[in-house]
């Protein structure tokens, strides 16, 4: 998951240049990532606690990387 997920931020980084390219002093600002489940308490049998930690660990790596994507292009007027 996490190379699908630094596929995806190179992927916005080209998208986000090009906003910069066409609009120069437009801002644009990364929303972040949300942890999807609850640490504490099962909410669906659906997902197990084990896919929980995994999945939680996933989203917590995607806003870290949108993090230091936004701080690496904030000449760009990213935030």
């Amino acid at each position: 998951m996490k190379a699908n997920i630094d596929n995806a931020v190179a992927e916005i980084r080209t998208v986000l240049e090009q906003v910069h390219a066409l609009v120069p002093n437009a801002t644009t600002s990364l929303a972040g990532y949300p942890m999807l489940f609850s640490r504490t308490q099962a909410c669906s049998t659906l997902v197990s606690a084990s896919q929980r930690v995994i999945l939680n660990d996933v989203a917590v790596y995607f806003e870290g990387k949108q993090r230091e994507l936004a701080l690496s292009m904030s000449a760009s007027h990213v935030r």
